[in-house]
């Protein structure tokens, strides 16, 4: 509880320090509805500064994604740290409708960007001039897809979740057989909580690549291109599944699976 409460107290402190330079983003919540906040790091404290607002995280095994929920009451304030050191702070008010459900919380929101810090040398990790390096060896290797879908000519195939280090890469082909050319307008992968039978668990948390390699914006008639995208490391729990979205600009050869 010290712990806690000195956390909290140095958080304050340097939330005085930068808040005019830095305003605070403002997060809605409500009883029947979840929000939910994906940081980069594992969260490490997390707390309300009124009990009508609820923020709840997995205090047992370390993980980015943390719910909000509250009761109709006065507005409120969000303190959270994570295990990189990181601290962020919220405005909370109740709204009895919401059309957000997710935040993916950027570094640059934390309240002590800006303040140098000691760069640790870390062991095998990846410089990202040496991401083009590693997506080259992996389209020269890969031969075996795990997901392949066809649809009005184009066929999309991709590769099992490939883990080195902190970064997931995955492997991309796209086919075009049609008479039409291929531009791409959106491609997304996301991380799915529950099912859909049960709406009051069910959301949708977008994976943002980190990098991309080769990735085309237009795959003209009767070719294929191969491109990779890497992603920040990520593991899927008993209730998780992944889901992929592909859409065409100015088309309907849309997938989704």
């Amino acid at each position: 509880m010290k712990t806690l409460l000195l956390s909290l107290l140095v958080l304050f402190s340097i939330y005085m320090g930068f808040a005019q330079h830095q305003p605070l983003d403002t997060l809605y919540a409500n009883e029947r509805q979840i929000v939910s906040l994906s940081f980069n790091d594992p969260i490490q404290k997390g707390i309300t500064g009124t009990e009508n607002f609820v923020f709840t995280f997995n205090h047992e095994n370390s993980e980015k994604l943390g719910l909000l929920q509250a009761q109709e009451g006065p507005d409120s304030n969000l303190l959270v740290m994570t295990k990189d050191g990181h601290m962020y702070s919220f405005v909370l008010t109740y709204q009895d409708s919401l059309t957000q459900f997710h935040h993916f919380i950027d570094t640059s929101k934390n309240l002590i960007n800006g303040i140098p810090k000691i760069k640790k040398q870390v062991k095998n990790n990846i410089v990202p001039n040496d991401y083009d390096k590693l997506c080259k060896q992996l389209l020269g290797q890969t031969k075996q897809f795990h997901q392949i879908q066809s649809k009005d000519g184009i066929r999309l195939k991709l590769t099992k979740s490939i883990y080195h280090n902190k970064e997931v890469y995955i492997v991309y082909e796209l086919k075009n057989s049609s008479v039409i050319d291929y531009e791409i307008n959106q491609l997304q992968l996301l991380k799915v909580l529950g099912t859909k039978k049960r709406k009051a668990s069910y959301q949708e948390l977008l994976i943002d690549p980190i990098h991309t390699f080769l990735m085309p914006k237009i795959i003209t008639q009767g070719n294929t291109m191969r491109f990779i995208l890497v992603y920040p490391k990520f593991t899927l729990g008993n209730n998780h599944n992944m889901k992929l979205v592909l859409t065409e600009k100015n088309g309907s050869r849309n997938f989704s699976f």
